[in-house]
């Protein structure tokens, strides 16, 4: 993730919610940064692919596959589809940023309350069991 997001700005909420996920997944994003590069080697091996984005379609298909052959733990698919989908190109930067700020992803871990509900002034403690 660090490649991903140097030398960004980011807001507290935004870095927890991306710290629950790279801690989470950390292996599965491993992989998924590797096929990412990958990608965009055959684009043209230059950063300029890295930056404008790979195919969103191939990318989650390579996805796809790490799922179907690997023992990672990760995000359910109808979320990673959700998160690619929005656009025919996606940067790993906004990959990651999708995952991070999904819901779905969040309320399935568990771990942190949902965004809305994160910087409350109520006295909410993060569950801890």
């Amino acid at each position: 993730m660090d490649d991903a997001i140097s030398d960004c700005l980011m807001a507290f909420q935004d870095f927890l919610y991306a710290l629950q996920v790279q801690f989470c997944y950390n292996e599965f994003l491993n992989a998924c940064r590797e096929l990412y590069l990958t990608l965009s080697a055959e684009k043209g091996g230059n950063t300029t692919p890295r930056l404008e984005g790979v195919e969103s379609a191939k990318f989650l298909e390579g996805i796809t596959a790490l799922i179907a052959n690997s023992t990672y733990h990760h995000p359910s698919i109808r979320v990673i589809h959700r998160v690619l989908s929005k656009s025919q190109k996606a940067s790993f930067y906004t990959y990651l940023l999708g995952i991070a700020n999904s819901d779905t992803i969040n309320s399935s871990l568990g771990v942190l309350p949902k965004k809305s509900q994160c910087l409350d002034n109520e006295n909410k403690s993060v569950k801890s069991e």
